[in-house]
Formats: C-alpha cells, structure tokens, sequence
C-alpha cells in the first residue's frame, strides 16, 4: 500500500496541484480531482512530446539549414511531426521580428510567386501583367542602417494605408527614408518622414547616401533560398519568410546564440491561430 500511494504522489496536477493521479497511456497521469491528463516528463510545448534536450537536437539541425529528413532522424518522429516542429520553430523566428528602427531606414517591395511556366493552363492563358500590376503576392521590407537589421511583412494587398500603418508601427518618427521612385511612398514626408527617393526608371540607382542597394540585396537572398525550398501554401509563405529574415538578422551572433535565443522564445511563445 504503501508504495502504491508513493506512485499516485509522485507528480502534481500541473491545473489543480492536487497530488494524485494515476497513471495512464503513453506515460501519461490523470488527475485524480479535476481529471486533466498530463504528462510525467518536462515539455517545453504540450504539443509535442520532445524534452528540452531533444528540441535542442532539432534547433541544432534547423539552423544549419538542414532537411525534414534530418529532424526526423535525429529525433526518431514521423514525416508530419518534423513538418510540425519546423513550422513551430519557424513561428518563434516570426514572431521575434525587430520592434523599431530609428535613423536612417530603406524600403522596398517585392513580389512573390511561382513561374507562369508551372502554373495550369486556364492561368497561363490569362495575360498578366509585370511589376505593380502583377498577380503574385507583395512582401514589404524595411531595412534599418543604424542596426543593420531588416523587418518583412508578407501584405495580402499593396495600399498607401497598410504601409503607412507599418511604417508608424516599425520606425521611429523623424528617421529619414530611402525609396526608389515608387509614386506610392511620396506621402511618408505628410505623416514625419523625411523622404528621399532613387528614380530607377530614369537609370538612377544611388546618390550618395541615397540608395536602397541593402535591401534590395536581401530580395535576391530571399528569393534564392525560397527556390530552394520549392513550393508552398500561401498561408504557410509568411513562416517560410520569417525563417530567412530572422537567420539574416541573426547573422553576427554564433550557432550557440542562436540556438539558445531559440529555445527561450519555445518556452515564451504562445502557439495557436494562424500567426
């Protein structure tokens, strides 16, 4: 009897704090008093059934810009579990975005989408249009000098008023902004921007200080690496990018940084919703 009780004792409901329970499947405990189920072994995520040591395993794996196939080899799980734990980790890199530039800053957009080539019959035959007239979807970047970091937003639609409300949430009023001679940014001086622009249609790509080469060279790493990947959803595009611009953004720091600041936003993040 005795050793008995020593079992149902052995862990607190993580709900009530009530001592006992009584085990159950896959090494699992239900509370005795509320009847939630929990585990016995410490989790970072409830989600998944991995320890700390097995997501620094897999963070390990990620940041080396591995495969799938790797996380599922390193930590024994399936095909759509390693799919899981890439997009969790993905998210915590979405959500750990810079908060606020100040000075000098650049923006710019780009557009993302698969090759007509490859896209079915009934879209190839409907004739699109390039640039700012294209049917594929904008992203948006800032890319602030002082820090040396970028912020990208995945916009279902390009509009003065969705890029003013970013650039109010992401930079500093008074902080000088450099375009290319899009007529769309011309208000920004209207709302406390100084605003100088590059014409790139007339030939002109930097005056002085005047440029947006940095950003524009993070749309050719972005762009190469998400060929890289191949295709994917739309809904999952904005994971897919978060990855790249945290990786860029944490480009100074070494693998070990890296892989704590990660395993600190798994414990600090909250996981539902789309984003």
């Amino acid at each position: 009897m005795f050793i008995n009780a020593t079992k149902t004792m052995s862990k607190k409901c993580p709900k009530c704090n009530y001592l006992r329970s009584w085990l159950i499947r896959r090494n699992k405990r239900k509370c005795k008093r509320c009847r939630v189920e929990f585990s016995r072994k410490d989790y970072i995520l409830p989600r998944f059934r991995l320890t700390e040591r097995q997501w620094r395993s897999c963070i390990q794996t990620f940041i080396r810009e591995r495969t799938i196939n790797s996380i599922k080899d390193n930590v024994s799980v399936g095909h759509n579990t390693a799919v899981a734990i890439a997009n969790a980790l993905r998210l915590c890199m979405y959500k750990d975005m810079p908060k606020r530039f100040n000075g000098i800053c650049e923006m710019d957009e780009t557009y993302i989408g698969g090759q007509r080539k490859n896209k079915k019959l009934h879209i190839r035959r409907i004739k699109a249009k390039k640039g700012h007239g294209t049917d594929k979807l904008p992203i948006m970047g800032i890319y602030g000098r002082t820090e040396g970091r970028i912020y990208v937003e995945v916009i279902p639609k390009l509009s003065i008023k969705r890029i003013v409300e970013i650039i109010k949430e992401r930079v500093k009023i008074g902080s000088p902004i450099y375009t290319d001679g899009y007529k769309m940014y011309r208000c920004l001086s209207k709302h406390g921007y100084p605003h100088k622009y590059v014409d790139h249609d007339g030939g002109e790509y930097a005056r002085e200080e005047i440029h947006t080469n940095n950003i524009e060279g993070f749309w050719g790493i972005l762009k190469r690496k998400l060929s890289c990947i191949g295709g994917m959803r739309r809904d999952k595009l904005h994971l897919f990018v978060a990855e790249i611009v945290w990786k860029f953004n944490q480009k100074n720091y070494s693998k070990n940084i890296q892989e704590e600041r990660l395993i600190k936003l798994l414990k600090t993040t909250k996981f539902g919703g789309k984003k």
